[in-house]
Formats: C-alpha cells, sequence, structure tokens
C-alpha cells in the first residue's frame, strides 16, 4: 500500500453517508484511512464530491428504505456530473449485492462489510468503465486481522472520544437479527492490533475509547479473553475513560463485573440488551437467558457498584406478543429502572428466522406499545435524573452548547449528558461539577473545581 500523497491540488474529494449503529460509524472512518492513500480528502457537501459512498444499514427496513430514498436523490447529482462516482457499502450492500447495481444504475459499485479495504482496486475498475459488486466473504482464517495497520498509522484525529472496533461478525443467530448475515461468523481481533491501534488514538488527544463488537464480551483471541482485554488497556497511560457495547447477558459474569470495581477507566456504566420481558419471547428470539437469569445478571453489577447506571434495548411488538407479554416487558423496564433504553418496534428482515414467523402485530399494535413504554421510561428517568441533583459527578468536555452561551457539554462517567454552566473548559477536560437540574434526558451543572486535564 503506497503512502498516502499530501498533494492537494490533484486531490480527490470524498462524501459518506452513514447510516446505523457505531460499528458502520466505525466502518466509515476505516474507508476514509484507506481512500486517503488514494489521494481522497474528506467533504461534508455531497455536490463538493468526486465520490460519494453510503454506508449502509440492515438492521431496521425504515433504515434500508432511507438508503433507497438517498439514491433516488443522488440521480440528479449524477446527471449534472456525470464523472461522479457513487457507491453502496455496509450492511444493505452486503445483503442485497449485484441487485442494487439493476435497480439503481447511478450506483457504480456495491460492496459488502468485509470488502471496504478492497476500495481502491475497486475505484480503478470503475475509472475503467466497470460496474463492480464485491460482497464476497473471504476465509474466516485469513481475516483475524480484519483491519490493516496502515488505517489507524495514518488515522486522522479522532476527537477525545473513540471507538475502536474488537469483534466483527457473530455467532448468535438471534431470530430478529440479520448481523450473521451481514456481517458473516464472529472473528476476534488479535489483542496487539488492539492495544497499538488504541495507543495511536490516545497519541492524538483521544481520552475515552468504547470497544464495539456485536457480541463484544465474547472476544477472545491468542488466549486473551474479554476481561484480560480490559485490564491491558486499562494500563495504557493517558486513557481516562473505557466502555464497550453492545455485550450479550449470556457472557456477563462476576469475573466481568469485577473489572468495573477494579479498573479505574472503565467506566460505571453498562449496556446490557434484554429484548423482551416474556421468557417465551426471549426464547423466540433466540436469546437464551430467561427473566430471571437476566435478574442475575444485573445484580452482579449493582451488587458491586449501586451506583452504576444500566442502559438496555427493547424490541415491542415481537412476532406472537400478547398484551400480557408486552406487559412483562414493562414489569421489567419498571422492576430493573433503566437508565436509558434504546427501543424499536419489530420490523421484519429477509433471511431471518422470525420473519417467517406466524402471527404477527400490526403497525398500529407495535406503535402504541412503543408510545406507552417511552412515556413509562421517560417518567422513571426523570425521577433518577431528579436523585442526581446535589450530586458531584465527573464530566468529560465534548464541546460548547449548541445554543447556551458560556455554558459547556460532555457526559458523566454513567454516561448521563449534562450542560455545564459559567465554564471556561476546553474539549477534553475533565471537570468535577455539582448538579443543580434534571431535565428527562439530561443534566444540568456547576463547575466545583477547575480542569483536571491529565494531558
Amino acid at each position: 500500500m503506497k503512502e498516502p500523497s499530501q498533494n492537494e491540488d490533484t486531490a480527490k474529494k470524498v462524501h459518506i453517508q452513514t447510516f446505523g449503529c457505531q460499528m458502520n460509524e466505525y466502518d466509515a472512518d476505516k474507508m476514509l484511512a484507506v481512500l486517503r492513500h488514494e489521494n481522497y480528502f474528506h467533504t461534508n457537501y455531497q455536490e463538493d464530491a468526486d465520490l460519494i459512498i453510503l454506508n449502509t444499514c440492515s438492521i431496521r427496513e425504515k433504515a434500508e428504505n432511507r438508503v433507497f430514498s438517498e439514491l433516488g436523490r443522488l440521480r440528479k447529482l449524477k446527471s449534472v456530473n456525470p464523472e461522479l462516482k457513487i457507491g453502496v457499502g455496509g450492511c444493505v450492500a452486503q445483503q442485497e449485492g449485484e441487485s442494487i447495481l439493476l435497480r439503481e444504475a447511478n450506483v457504480d459499485f456495491v460492496f459488502g462489510t468485509d470488502n471496504l479495504f478492497e476500495l481502491p482496486e475497486m475505484l480503478n475498475k470503475v475509472s475503467q468503465g466497470q460496474k463492480i459488486s464485491q460482497t464476497e466473504r473471504h476465509p474466516r482464517q485469513k481475516i483475524r486481522n480484519f483491519i490493516p495497520n496502515y488505517t489507524f498509522q495514518q488515522a486522522r484525529h479522532f476527537g477525545i472520544k473513540a471507538h475502536l472496533t474488537i469483534t466483527k461478525g457473530c455467532n448468535n443467530h438471534c431470530s430478529f437479527c440479520v448481523v450473521p448475515i451481514t456481517r458473516g461468523p464472529e472473528v476476534s481481533r488479535e489483542p496487539e492490533d488492539i492495544l497499538a491501534e488504541a495507543q495511536q488514538l490516545i497519541s492524538v488527544g483521544t481520552k475515552e475509547i468504547c470497544l464495539l463488537g456485536q457480541n463484544v464480551n465474547s472476544y477472545k483471541a491468542n488466549g486473551v479473553d474479554f476481561v484480560e482485554l480490559l485490564h491491558r488497556l486499562d494500563k495504557l497511560e493517558n486513557l481516562e475513560r473505557l466502555r464497550f457495547i453492545s455485550p450479550h447477558p449470556k457472557d456477563f459474569h462476576a469475573v466481568l463485573a469485577d473489572a468495573f470495581v477494579t479498573l479505574p477507566s472503565l467506566c460505571e456504566h453498562l449496556h446490557l440488551p434484554l429484548q423482551s420481558g416474556s421468557d417465551r419471547i426471549l426464547r423466540g428470539m433466540r436469546r437464551w437467558y430467561t427473566m430471571e437469569t437476566f435478574y442475575e445478571k444485573v445484580a452482579l453489577l449493582r451488587d458491586r457498584l449501586p451506583e452504576a447506571t444500566l442502559s438496555t434495548d427493547l424490541i415491542v411488538g415481537f412476532p406472537g406478543e400478547t398484551e400480557e407479554e408486552f406487559e412483562m416487558t414493562m414489569e421489567a423496564v419498571r422492576s430493573v429502572c433503566f437508565d436509558l433504553i434504546y427501543s424499536f418496534k419489530y420490523s421484519s428482515r429477509p433471511g431471518t428466522r422470525a420473519a417467517e414467523y406466524p402471527e404477527h402485530l400490526s403497525e398500529n399494535e407495535k406503535s402504541e406499545r412503543l408510545r406507552t413504554l417511552l412515556e413509562t421510561q421517560e417518567e422513571i428517568v426523570q425521577k433518577k435524573n431528579e436523585a442526581l441533583v446535589g450530586s458531584i459527578q465527573e464530566v468529560l468536555i465534548e464541546g460548547k452548547h449548541h445554543r447556551k452561551e458560556n455554558t459547556a457539554t460532555g457526559r458523566t462517567r454513567g454516561n448521563h449528558p449534562v450542560s455545564i454552566i459559567n465554564s471556561a473548559t476546553k474539549v477534553g477536560d475533565l471537570l468535577a461539577v455539582r448538579i443543580t437540574g434534571a431535565q428527562p434526558n439530561s443534566l444540568e451543572a456547576e463547575p466545583i473545581s477547575t480542569s483536571t486535564d491529565s494531558g
């Protein structure tokens, strides 16, 4: 791989539009790193771009529909600038492949989740007038180092917070999820590569790293398991905060719970996806735990660290879900008192087992259940936030408030968004604050100390 060109006179511009999850955002960063070696520079404006890539998500039908709507809007740009190259990557591309080229004539190339590092070869073929569909998977044994070193050795500045992928794919095959279809079987990166990328991020000013994986806590490579990896990352100098998403409850155990107490950088926040409060629905989802065992997992953390915050994922309206079973989910929400939920109406995805299940609920039924869930959760969060008023919290400053003057914004270690009045701090500072007010989605605070910036 050649070194990136520094000649901006001959440089080309790329616009990457990302849909979906943090994994897709991370993939977008890697695409930019690859394209820098081809003398591409990022632009925020589609109208200025020589290359537009839609980095897609197919977890939910709505995200997939947005992709095809965006491709329709790009037809005008292509008609004005026939030299514009348009590519579709990510999960929709992996799932739909060549059919996207047949459906959308303005698309020049399609590439899957395993093929983003082949962008230079694909673009070369496109420049010769070819239409490319590159979605084949590589043999598992060849992709353990599935992120080439050059992509982070020449990394751009990622800011004070960054994501870092440690696994790709998934072996769980939940009945509602397309990840095993679009991203393949689970593969763990070499621990040495993960540590090297983390060190590179820290060297350019990153203070907080969030580890990514579809089942992040099942990580294992070269005899290093997930907890050992956390211990190794915690030892890196100037890493202030460490987080991870998304773990699976089946792989959350006492040793991992202990790490929240013993590792200074590991933040007191756990995302633990529940999906449903009904044991029957959980079996239909192929989640392989019960509500009893889920409550036991929650207790593992809260017994050790009562102040820890807990977030979750919930799906309402799964095929065959009765009113009684939905109420079981509501009871779980009221019992656990999650600090944050990511809630969704069930969306049937092609190729998944649940798509073939009978008794699909109407959109009206799913919408009404989602509304009830969100209203209840808002009441819970308001009470939990009000209980924090008067407490002292450490906040990592992320920027200035977009409306209020002399107000900074950031997050606590528990992942609460906070606005701090009368703050002269800069991005990346760690600040001790006193919580003075509570809203359903954020906290208000005032500083009680100067910056504890360690950089």
